[in-house]
């Protein structure tokens, strides 16, 4: 009797468990998880021109034309600017692009009164569309104003050294004014590669380049740079 029931407690062992076994070898894999075939990691840098307009001031005075004469000097109210920047996202290695370090330059067309404006500062994007992002961003701003001073400075060339075009330069008056800002801006991009600009911000610069000496018939001559700014830009992402 204990044989026969050890036999029967076997024989239904395998019975369950043969249908079992055969239904997990028939059973086939699940397929491996493919990745998106459309997924492209953000950008690394980017790379910007365009044309913006802003605040310069700077009352009408005489500047030096040559040593001995002077030519008239307009006031000037706003200036335009050729705009351009090279931007590098900090967050990529987490496979993100809404924090980046900015660098935007400014060369502003003021005839005799020449600018060169630098602003590196941050950028938070925020997505509002598939295509379109808003960015808020705060820099700091450096400028270089400079103005003739009416001397010319002959450049004698080495003795057997290579001859480098005109041997005469223009002597102008430098100062630094420094400063600080934020702007907030709308991205919409054409693709994977290539994006547009628009904004708007205000620089605060701490003080007026002035005090320019020879560079300025009237000593109270003085270059403002604080004020609103608006632009557009085009954008290549890389």
């Amino acid at each position: 009797m204990r044989l026969d029931s050890a036999l029967c407690s076997l024989g239904l062992l395998v019975s369950l468990g043969v249908p079992a076994s055969a239904l997990a070898e028939d059973t086939p894999p699940s397929p491996p998880v493919q990745e998106d075939a459309n997924y492209a990691r953000p950008a690394q840098f980017a790379v910007e021109v365009g044309g913006s307009v802003s605040r310069m001031e700077h009352p009408a005075a005489f500047i030096a034309r040559t040593a001995v004469l002077t030519k008239p000097l307009d006031a000037r109210h706003n200036a335009v600017r050729l705009s351009g920047g090279l931007h590098f996202n900090l967050v990529r290695g987490a496979d993100r692009d809404d924090l980046w370090w900015i660098n935007g330059v400014d060369w502003y067309f003021a005839n005799d009164v020449q600018v060169l404006s630098f602003r590196p500062g941050l950028e938070k994007r925020f997505s509002l569309a598939k295509r379109l992002s808003l960015g808020v961003g705060a820099y700091g701003g450096a400028a270089e104003v400079s103005l003739p001073t009416g001397h010319i400075q002959f450049n004698q060339p080495e003795p057997n050294g290579p001859v480098q075009g005109s041997g005469f330069s223009e002597n102008r008056a430098r100062k630094w004014v420094f400063g600080a800002g934020g702007m907030a801006s709308l991205h919409y991009s054409f693709g994977r590669w290539v994006y547009s600009r628009v904004q708007v911000g205000y620089t605060q610069y701490f003080q007026k380049a002035e005090g320019f000496g020879d560079g300025a018939t009237s000593n109270r001559f003085a270059v403002s740079l604080s004020g609103p700014f608006a632009g557009a830009l085009l954008g290549l992402s890389l």
